[in-house]
């Protein structure tokens, strides 16, 4: 996978706050890679990982993955593979 090439493409005259939000939006470019033949999007912090695909499929990466819901979680596919 690629970083984005012209990061500085973004790159706006200072419209940053007292949170810097402008920072923050870097920060998350920096942490995001586009695959420039599959279109694929992938952001990674650390050993943590999202892949999005153009054709639907989400990759989600870690050492530990938590789901908590308030009421319920529902698993909706042709196959749920636990192992």
């Amino acid at each position: 996978m690629n970083a984005i090439q012209d990061k500085a493409a973004f790159l706006l005259p200072d419209i940053s706050t007292g949170d810097d939000r402008w920072s923050k939006l870097m920060a998350l470019a920096d942490m995001m890679e586009i695959d420039e033949v599959t279109g694929a999007l992938t952001i990674t912090n650390g050993k943590s990982s999202l892949t999005l695909r153009k054709d639907g499929r989400i990759s989600v990466k870690g050492v530990s993955i938590t789901q908590q819901a308030e009421r319920s979680i529902a698993l909706d596919a042709a196959v749920i593979d636990l192992n």
